[in-house]
């Protein structure tokens, strides 16, 4: 599988998860550090969260590595 379908794969399932209410941000880090992007996800659990960090295509291929760090904010908060 070439890198452009796993990008492709990558963003499918970034737009899936948006879309399903299960994530609120998410975006590439803008130097070349390991550090490739954030994504905040929006669920119960830390398994949940987990289980859709696992089920992206770049996460599966191997080309992304994920680390999983529990967060929350302000009740209420948003981006202004």
């Amino acid at each position: 599988i070439t890198s452009a379908k796993i990008q492709e794969g990558h963003m499918a399932h970034l737009n899936k998860m948006y879309a399903e209410g299960k994530m609120d941000l998410a975006g590439p880090i803008m130097n070349d550090g390991d550090l490739r992007g954030i994504c905040v996800y929006n669920v119960g659990s830390l398994e949940e969260a987990k289980k859709l960090v696992e089920s992206d295509p770049a996460i599966i291929s191997g080309r992304l590595v994920a680390e999983i760090l529990p967060w929350f904010s302000q009740k209420g908060a948003v981006l202004r």
